[in-house]
C-alpha cells in the first residue's frame, strides 16, 4: 500500500519529474530526483537524492537498499583515497575500494528494503515528439534506469557516452533554440496574446531557455512553451503546471483565442476551464 505524501520538495522542473524514480519499500516510500533544483518563488534549494513519504532526504551516502536477492546497494568514499564508487555486496561482506583495494568500513545510515520500483510516469511528455526522437531516447531512458537499479546512481560521463552515440540521430533536427535562440522578447498585443519583438523594442515578456525542461519558461504563469514544428500547421503550444500538475498529458494550444489541452496521445479536445490568467504567443495563421 503506497504510503500518504507529504511535505514533498515544490516546483520540481518538469525534465527533473519526468526522470524521477519511485521506490516503495518496508519502511519508507521513497521518489528519486537525479538532478538538484531551486523553488525560485519559495526560495528553497533541493538538492538531489531520494525523499520519502514524509519530506526527508536522503543523500548517497545515507541509506542503502536491500534487493529481493539480499544484495545491497551503496554508495562510498574510501577513507584511504577518497575514491567515491557504487558498490553492491552481501550482507556481513563489506565491499572493497576499486581503486586502492582497502577494504571499506563505512556503513550507511539507513538501510530499506526494495518491494517495488517503477518510473514516476512521464509526467509531461508531448506527444507530438518526432518519431525518430522517440526511438533514440527510450533506450536512453531505459538504461538510465537499469544503471540506478543494479549500479547504484547515475553516472555523468556514462550518459553522456550514451547522448553522443546517438546524436548522430537527431543532428539534422531544427529545434527552437535554432529558430529562436536561448531567449526571446515578447510584445503585449491585448487580449492576453503577445507577438515576439526584438530586444530593442519595448518588450512585456522575455522568456529564457530552460535546458533541463527542454523549453522556454515564464516565471510569472509558471509556464513551459515551445515552438511545435513536428505539425502542420506550426505552433505552439504551452504547459501550464497549475492546470496539468503531474498529469501524463496536459499541453494546451491557442487556437484564434480558443484553447485546447490534450487528453491523450491522438486526443486534443477544448479547455473549458478557466482562462482568465493564460496568455499565448499569436500563431501566424490565427485570424
Amino acid at each position: 500500500m503506497t504510503r500518504k505524501r507529504t511535505n514533498q520538495p515544490t516546483c520540481v522542473p518538469r525534465q527533473i519529474r519526468k526522470n524521477a524514480i519511485s521506490l516503495s519499500c518496508r519502511y519508507h516510500d521513497y521518489v528519486f530526483y537525479d538532478t538538484p533544483w531551486q523553488d525560485e518563488k519559495a526560495g528553497i534549494f533541493y538538492q538531489k537524492g531520494y525523499y520519502d513519504e514524509t519530506g526527508q532526504y536522503y543523500d548517497a551516502n545515507d541509506i542503502a537498499f536491500k534487493r529481493p536477492n539480499g544484495s545491497y546497494t551503496a554508495h562510498y568514499t574510501c577513507p584511504f583515497c577518497g575514491t567515491e564508487f557504487e558498490n553492491t555486496w552481501q550482507e556481513g561482506v563489506y565491499p572493497v575500494c576499486q581503486n586502492c583495494g582497502a577494504q571499506m568500513e563505512k556503513q550507511p545510515v539507513f538501510v530499506d528494503e526494495i518491494i517495488h520500483i517503477e518510473k514516476c510516469g512521464e509526467g509531461n511528455s508531448n506527444s507530438a515528439l518526432p518519431q525518430i526522437l522517440k526511438v533514440v531516447m527510450i533506450p536512453v531512458a531505459f538504461y538510465l534506469i537499469v544503471s540506478f537499479l543494479f549500479g547504484g546512481f547515475f553516472r555523468i560521463q556514462q550518459i553522456n557516452n550514451i547522448q553522443d552515440a546517438s546524436s548522430s540521430y537527431v543532428d539534422n533536427e531544427v529545434t527552437n533554440l535554432d529558430i529562436y535562440g536561448d531567449r526571446i522578447y515578447l510584445i503585449d498585443i491585448g487580449n492576453q496574446t503577445y507577438e515576439i519583438c526584438d530586444s530593442d523594442d519595448a518588450y512585456d515578456k522575455c522568456l529564457e531557455w530552460d535546458y533541463g525542461a527542454d523549453s522556454y519558461y515564464d516565471y510569472e504563469s509558471n509556464c513551459y512553451l515551445w515552438y511545435n514544428t513536428d505539425v502542420a500547421p506550426n505552433l505552439w503550444q504551452y504547459w501550464y503546471d497549475d492546470i496539468a500538475g503531474d498529469n501524463y498529458y496536459g499541453w494546451m494550444e491557442c487556437e484564434n483565442g480558443t484553447w485546447y489541452i490534450e487528453t491523450s496521445d491522438t486526443e486534443w479536445t477544448e479547455y473549458t476551464g478557466d482562462t482568465s490568467n493564460l496568455w499565448h504567443i499569436q500563431n501566424r495563421f490565427d485570424e
